[in-house]
């Protein structure tokens, strides 16, 4: 029909006049009546099926959503030393024993660990979830050689035998809403008959025969608050009671009492009985607990017993069923005596309705409550909780992770997050020890090479929730940490020039631009060279040579590639080479991992999958990357950099703080010393640390002096347990030892130099014939 629409039709048009004037008034009123049905009723069910699922929120209908760290998977061939798998286990909470070791305990065995692991009940991880496990690890130099799996324990749930064994994610946080509330979806089948049995019996017995109202029920209530002008009396059904949740709040109004009972018509044709048994179960409010209200089943059983739902026993069940009508008044911690009477009052109406035999009632309610308080959330690595939440705002739209009940998995990794917290805040007091008005401030990040996952995010010298991110929202300027994206940009732009780590540029003295447009940059003490190779000029970070460099390919192939590495869009200026434009902590450490990852950038993420209360993955897998540079450029880039803590400007990495594995890295420091920057990256580790004041001064030293010794308090213990393995694409490139200034062949003897890394067949073949061309070295940073 086209644009037109059916009613546009021809025939239709021609039908239509030939109607009696009365037929086509009463046709046309058919037709606005049909509409106004069609557009009341479809939102209505698109809305029921929202809520349901989970998708949306009403009054008393929000779920918080739990986010967890990674977990270990533990497998033949995995790199994981020794001290780290135990780093693991700490974090985790589990104890060493000495004897055979249950859930959540270990043991040092064999040249191996046996371990008793915890289980993760939370079935929507897409790695799996199952009971507790024993198994026994072989470890043979930092390496897994194998893992036995020696079955699960008596009385416990089946382990997860679909997947491997790990160590299980830990929960970090719990997202809340504005309301406040606790709540966890949990499925009809997971709470015991005689639990949800207690509730039906004592708030609506007739639950399984009424059509959504009980009639005598709701007439005894209706004529009750009629005589008293107010309401005073509930009389709802629980499809009354979900209908109140869902779509009308808890004002006591008799407008409000009346606007249930067709809404509960409609929930009992639309769900049927067993989906709002379900739904009634997890909306309930059950009191208020430290950290907010407790709403749903399985929240009021970790908080009234410390217990999963699955667990309770009958006269549990009865103690909840009593709490609903008015659970602050009859909370059992405070009101123990009140809570226990009523409890007892619902086991006689479970055995009224033929639940419970008179007996069996008289023998629970002989019991004492038997109630312990469970704890409260969890709020750990604010920093990285804060970005997940961003990451979901962005990925699901806002306030989803507050009322959609997700299972948030994330990137975490417990111990590398832990000792950067730590390690971080330790680092930044020794330069200052935090008693001015405005203390010294840093962050850190760390990322996965190869996945751009984020394994530990820290945003502040005392991260707080809701506290300024100067990892993620802080931009800055760079100083020399962009340097190595001029020199990528340089090396594969073969449109432009053919250049290698042995060409050279100029690095005298000079002004770019005229006019209101002139600029002269200046090296570090002052220090100029006739002429300097890409590699001398990059490991020494000197200022003048790179923006001759930058002049050569252009200010805006620089932006270009910029932008391509993930930094944005930078103005492409002459200055752009020497770090003038603001960019993210996230962003820069995001862009050297393009050189640890053969030259393709990912965007940094911390989810690993995000799962909706019905099962569907919304969010967090893996996003495909993009090629920014030619693998063998990657590689050399990652070679020269090498150099840049062997020969330059990180060589206190090594030589002062001890680092002594392979490492690639680049210092930054800006005009005045207002930051001070470093990324650097290893096999096993993408990371880079921010320092600086928010409102910027002075910090009255260069980068290699501040955040070069923060980044190696926090990487070194973390890595020291892995085995000094040597980048594997340093196997693709040749090494020469080459004359710094001249880019000639050099020797140890006539002229000594430095070795660089070239793509086979690039070096050069000219010796230098004689004693270095200059001596001394520009050190910007």
């Amino acid at each position: 029909m086209g644009r037109r629409g059916v009613l546009a039709h021809p025939k239709l048009v021609r039908t239509f006049h030939h109607l009696a004037p009365r037929d086509r008034r009463l046709l046309i009123a058919c037709l606005a009546l049909a509409a106004l049905v069609i557009g009341a009723v479809v939102p209505f069910v698109v809305r029921v099926q929202a809520l349901n699922a989970r998708r949306a929120s009403g009054p008393s209908w929000s779920f918080p959503s739990h986010i967890y760290s990674d977990g270990v998977p533990l497998v033949a061939g995995r790199v994981l030393p020794r001290d780290a798998l135990i780093a693991e286990l700490e974090a985790r909470g589990y104890r060493e024993v000495a004897g055979t070791p249950g859930p959540g305990t270990w043991r040092a065995s064999g040249g191996g660990l046996d371990i008793g692991l915890a289980g993760f009940r939370d079935a929507r991880d897409p790695a799996g979830a199952g009971g507790p496990e024993r198994v026994h690890v072989a470890l043979d130099d930092s390496v897994v050689t194998g893992v036995d799996r020696r079955g699960g324990y008596p009385g416990s749930a089946r382990p997860d035998l679909d997947h491997p064994p790990r160590l299980e994610p830990a929960p970090v946080a719990i997202v809340l809403g504005g309301s406040g509330v606790r709540r966890t979806w949990v499925a009809l089948d997971r709470v015991p008959p005689a639990v949800w049995g207690a509730i039906v019996a004592s708030e609506d017995r007739r639950f399984f025969t009424h059509p959504g109202v009980d009639p005598r029920g709701a007439l005894r209530a209706l004529f009750a608050n009629l005589h008293a002008g107010q309401v005073r009396q509930g009389g709802s059904t629980l499809s009354q009671q979900l209908a109140r949740g869902w779509f009308l709040g808890s004002e006591r109004t008799l407008a409000r009492k009346l606007a249930e009972l067709p809404l509960a018509f409609a929930l009992e044709l639309l769900l049927g009985k067993r989906a709002i048994l379900e739904d009634y179960l997890n909306m309930v409010y059950w009191g208020q607990a430290d950290g907010g209200a407790v709403g749903g089943i399985a929240e009021a059983a970790r908080w009234y017993f410390d217990a999963p739902v699955e667990s309770l026993r009958v006269e549990q069940g009865a103690l909840l069923a009593a709490l609903i009508p008015a659970p602050n008044a009859l909370e059992p911690f405070d009101h123990p005596d009140e809570a226990r009477a009523r409890r007892d009052a619902v086991l006689r109406i479970m055995a009224d309705t033929r639940r419970l035999t008179r007996g069996q009632a008289d023998s629970l309610a002989a019991l004492p409550l038997r109630i312990r308080r469970g704890p409260a959330p969890l709020e750990r690595f604010p920093s990285y909780v804060d970005h997940v939440r961003d990451a979901l705002d962005r990925e699901l739209g806002p306030h989803a992770a507050e009322s959609w009940g997700l299972s948030v998995f994330t990137t975490l990794d417990l111990p590398w997050q832990a000792s950067a917290e730590t390690a971080l805040a330790r680092g930044l007091a020794r330069f200052d020890p935090g008693a001015s008005r405005e203390p010294l401030q840093g962050a850190f990040v760390a990322l996965e090479p190869g996945t751009a996952a984020i394994r530990a995010l820290v945003g502040g010298r005392h991260p707080a929730s809701g506290e300024f991110d100067r990892a993620t929202q802080a931009r800055r300027q760079t100083g020399s940490a962009i340097k190595p994206i001029v020199y990528a940009a340089a090396l594969s732009e073969a449109s432009v020039a053919s250049f290698t780590p042995a060409s050279t540029v100029p690095d005298e003295r000079r002004t770019f631009g005229s006019g209101r447009w002139a600029w002269a940059p200046r090296n570090d003490n002052d220090s100029y060279h006739p002429t300097v190779t890409f590699a001398e000029a990059l490991a020494r970070s000197i200022n003048v040579a790179t923006a001759n460099v930058v002049e050569q390919i252009g200010p805006s192939t620089v932006a270009r590639y910029a932008a391509a590495f993930g930094l944005g869009k930078l103005k492409p200026v002459m200055s752009i080479g020497l770090g003038t434009n603001d960019v993210s902590l996230l962003d820069l450490t995001g862009a050297y991992a393009v050189f640890a990852d053969g030259g393709m950038h990912r965007a940094p993420s911390p989810l690993r999958a995000v799962v909706s209360g019905d099962g569907r993955i919304v969010a967090g897998t893996t996003h495909p990357g993009q090629d920014v540079i030619p693998e063998g450029i990657a590689a050399l880039m990652t070679g020269l950099l090498e150099d840049v803590a062997l020969y330059g400007v990180a060589a206190p990495l090594r030589y002062t703080f001890g680092y002594d594995r392979p490492v690639a890295g680049k210092t930054g420091t800006t005009n005045d010393f207002h930051d001070a920057w470093f990324v650097g990256y290893t096999p096993y580790i993408v990371a880079g640390v921010w320092v600086g004041y928010d409102t910027p001064k002075s910090l009255g030293d260069q980068a290699a002096h501040v955040a070069l010794p923060i980044w190696a308090s926090i990487v070194k213990p973390l890595t020291d347990a892995y085995p000094p393995t040597p980048f594997a694409s340093d196997a693709s490139l040749e090494w020469h030892l080459i004359d710094p200034w001249t880019g000639l062949l050099a020797d140890q003897g006539a002229c000594p130099g430095m070795w660089v890394p070239f793509l086979p067949g690039t070096a050069p073949t000219t010796p230098c014939g004689g004693a270095a061309a200059w001596e001394g070295a520009a050190l910007d940073t």
